[in-house]
């Protein structure tokens, strides 16, 4: 029984590369062709949608603090200007005849309603009015704080008005909850005779104008040192606001600087600017200017989207295109590879279809070439096996065919039909044909059956070869047994026809015979005359085969009768020429007792013991039945006794004719 191993899986450093490699092994073109197309365009389209997408996204938070940025400025612009316009309506008064009028009375209810007159007549500009003495006695204060003198923050106003080379100063003063924008300057009758004192409130009306221009969110918050930060005027909504007191971080540090802002629903992005800082306390007045971020990316996402879309169309268009164009290069090849499956199974009748001009075309064009090809060689190797034996039509069809041989050691067996002549003498030439062909049929597919090689035909001869084009170790074993079988076979037909066989091994020249127009494959040489010259001694030895001492050393298996020592025509030295009788096995002991007689026999008529040959030779002529055999020594013995070989005579026979 035959055990299988087993082989391992790769260990080691080859296990993942060959695991790599086995990622890369595809059963089909399509396949490799889809997956390529892929590995190619992901990274590309990947690497453009992340680059498209960064910079989109960069843009998008550029816009956002160029918006922030513009709107921080015209929220301080929009402050400034209002402090212009209270300004230029706080220095009306100074001018105004009524008014100056009324402070030269010294008359405070007419004072108010003219400063109330100036608020009205200021469409909103000025939310309040105060007039305070040089002693910082408040004379007039529209918002009715109920204070008698000017103190803290009033006070310090006043005085940076009066330290400026201008008399005009600005401060952020809250008064009640809502901060207010300040600006003293003095009134003059002619000379300065009191500080007039204008502000208006950044209130959520004011953060909505500040708003509406620059199209952002506005929020102003109050910081306390040791209190929590308060908005005390936004354009959020209500529920928004706690979350961006609780998210922004109002540090000095984070100062003009962006923040962003998660509302849950949409986020947004912040910038923080400072309005007031009082030195004593540390409180703080900041702006948050706010724009959503979700607002500003919804172009760069919907831009987003429509690139995921095309390269999603450009992936699937590709992915058909590719499979198209697959399919348009594997039918082809499947065609083809299905063409030369029937080729190899030996059926070139079928043409491949070319519908293309292409590559692809001239591949079908040259499959098709080859098949018509093969099938022109097949026609020929069959007609030629039908000629000459399949091994030398084998060996002309696959070398080049040439005049010329080799040496090579082969076993030439000669065959002849005894009686063949007088057996058709009375029959029509068809019938002599037929019965030849069946003869010569019989003894070829034995030939061939023992791996031999009918190399001609010669009338109702044949000429075998063992060893040539193709040799083999058991060359001369093929050929004893062929030889046997052949013997067996026509001599066991229903005519009285037999067959007689010889048999050589030696050195021959294989090969191309003949001219350079008509030449024949055979072997030439000693060893094939030597052949032809046993299968002609049968007759006179009345044998069915004869072989040679070389054949016989070549294939000792098998049990021989030494016929005779002969020097055979055109031969200058004698050979040993010897009966193939059977196999080991086929041999009875009767046979056996004969053949050794027949040895003793020979024995002592190369001793010229002419009476003890003499005897032995009677002996077998009376008890066997090849008495033709026996008859050739006991006339031999006849003549030597009147014709002395003399004393260095060796057994050998001379024949002096083919």
């Amino acid at each position: 029984m035959t055990s299988i191993e087993k082989q391992s899986p790769p260990s080691g450093p080859e296990a993942p590369a060959a695991s790599f490699a086995s990622l890369f092994t595809f059963k089909s073109f399509r396949s490799r062709l889809v997956v390529f197309l892929l590995c190619l365009l992901l990274p590309v389209l990947g690497g453009i949608f992340y680059y498209v997408n960064q910079n989109n996204e960069e843009y998008t938070e550029e816009t956002i603090n160029t918006y922030l940025e513009l709107g921080a400025n015209v929220f301080d612009f929009t402050r400034q200007q209002q402090a212009y316009t209270l300004e230029a309506i706080t220095g009306s008064l100074t001018w105004d005849f009524g008014f100056r009028a009324a402070y030269a009375t010294n008359d405070p209810a007419t004072l108010f309603d003219a400063a109330l007159n100036v608020l009205e007549r200021s469409l909103g500009i000025a939310d309040m009015l105060m007039i305070a003495d040089l002693d910082n006695q408040i004379i007039i204060d529209t918002e009715l704080q109920g204070g008698e003198m000017l103190i803290g923050t009033w006070l310090e106003l006043v005085q940076e008005a009066d330290a400026s080379e201008e008399g005009i100063a600005e401060k952020i003063v809250t008064i009640g909850e809502d901060p207010y924008q300040l600006i003293a300057l003095p009134l003059y009758l002619p000379r300065q005779v009191a500080w007039i004192i204008g502000g208006f409130a950044l209130d959520d009306g004011f953060v909505q104008q500040v708003s509406d221009t620059i199209v952002s969110d506005v929020s102003i918050l109050r910081l306390q040192p040791g209190q929590p930060s308060e908005i005390v005027a936004s354009t959020l909504i209500t529920a928004r606001q706690p979350i961006l007191l609780g998210q922004l971080q109002t540090e000095a540090d984070y100062f003009d600087n962006l923040q962003r802002i998660d509302f849950g629903d949409e986020e947004y992005t912040t910038l923080l600017r400072s309005l007031y800082q009082d030195p004593l306390s540390g409180g703080q007045i900041l702006a948050a200017i706010q724009r959503s971020y979700d607002e500003n990316n919804e172009n760069v996402l919907q831009f987003r989207n429509l690139l995921i879309q095309f390269y999603s169309l450009v992936i699937v268009l590709s992915l058909i295109a590719v499979i198209y164009l697959a399919r348009s290069i594997t039918n082809p090849l499947s065609h083809l590879a299905n063409a030369v499956k029937r080729i190899e199974a030996g059926d070139y009748a079928k043409q491949v279809a070319v519908r293309s001009k292409d590559e692809l075309g001239e591949l079908a064009d040259s499959v098709n070439s080859m098949a018509s090809g093969l099938a022109e060689k097949e026609k020929v190797r069959d007609l030629l096996g039908k000629v000459v034996s399949h091994q030398i039509a084998e060996e002309l069809l696959s070398n080049p065919v040439e005049l010329g041989g080799e040496e090579r050691t082969a076993t030439i067996l000669f065959s002849d039909i005894r009686g063949f002549t007088s057996f058709c003498e009375d029959l029509p030439p068809q019938e002599v044909l037929e019965e030849l062909n069946k003869v010569l049929s019989c003894i070829s597919d034995i030939v061939e059956a023992h791996n031999g090689v009918v190399d001609k035909f010669q009338g109702d001869a044949v000429m075998a070869l063992f060893g040539a084009p193709v040799s083999s170790r058991d060359d001369a074993v093929n050929a004893m047994a062929a030889g046997l079988k052949i013997i067996a076979e026509v001599g066991s037909a229903e005519n009285p026809l037999s067959a007689c066989v010889g048999i050589n091994t030696g050195l021959v020249v294989a090969g191309n015979l003949g001219s350079a127009n008509r030449l024949n494959y055979s072997v030439i040489g000693d060893a094939v005359n030597l052949a032809a010259r046993l299968e002609s001694l049968t007759r006179l030895y009345n044998v069915a085969n004869i072989v040679s001492a070389a054949s016989k050393a070549a294939a000792p298996d098998f049990v021989y009768r030494e016929l005779d020592e002969v020097q055979v025509v055109g031969k200058s030295r004698s050979v040993s020429i010897y009966e193939l009788v059977g196999t080991v096995d086929s041999v009875t002991p009767e046979k056996q007792a004969e053949l050794a007689l027949f040895a003793a026999a020979l024995a002592a008529y190369r001793q010229q013991d002419w009476a003890r040959a003499r005897e032995q030779f009677t002996q077998l002529l009376e008890t066997c039945d090849n008495r033709e055999l026996h008859q050739v020594f006991l006339q031999r013995i006849k003549h030597y006794e009147d014709n002395s070989p003399g004393p260095d005579w060796q057994g050998v026979y001379t024949f002096d004719k083919k």
